[in-house]
């Protein structure tokens, strides 16, 4: 929070705080709420739901819009940001990826990162919420 200078108030950014919330809110929940801001404002309603887009949105993608999204990314990114997901949904990713890019991304996959694996995982990760953000911008995707 800062400091409002005309009226001595605090500042609060409504947008943001609405956004972390959405991040935390389950797919149900958050589907409610943007449906309910969207009766309002559908252009606020757009907006907050790609700021408010995770990692974990990959695993609601089809498999026509994964195989967008992978194509955007490196396949040791691919690799390391898949590190902490269920064998079966590693499993689906890597079969859309063409056999080398496959085999580059599970020897990322199953490779030991040392001290800063989740770091690691965490910016691979960023690095594919922020692919998803923008192919859903551009309109390729279809969330």
């Amino acid at each position: 929070m800062e400091a409002n200078k005309q009226n001595g108030g605090v500042f609060i950014n409504g947008k943001a705080q609405i956004i972390e919330m959405l991040k935390f809110m389950n797919s149900e929940e958050r589907a409610t709420l943007l449906k309910n801001i969207q009766m309002r404002n559908p252009t606020l309603a757009k907006e907050l739901y790609a700021e408010s887009i995770t990692f974990d949105t990959i695993y609601a993608l089809d498999e026509i819009d994964l195989n967008q999204v992978v194509k955007f990314i490196k396949a040791p990114v691919i690799g390391v940001a898949l590190k902490e997901c269920e064998k079966s949904f590693q499993k689906k990713v890597l079969t859309i990826l063409p056999r080398e890019a496959a085999e580059e991304a599970y020897s990322y996959l199953v490779k030991n990162l040392g001290a800063n694996e989740a770091r690691d995982i965490q910016r691979a990760r960023k690095r594919v919420t922020d692919t998803i953000v923008a192919l859903n911008n551009r309109g390729r995707l279809s969330l």
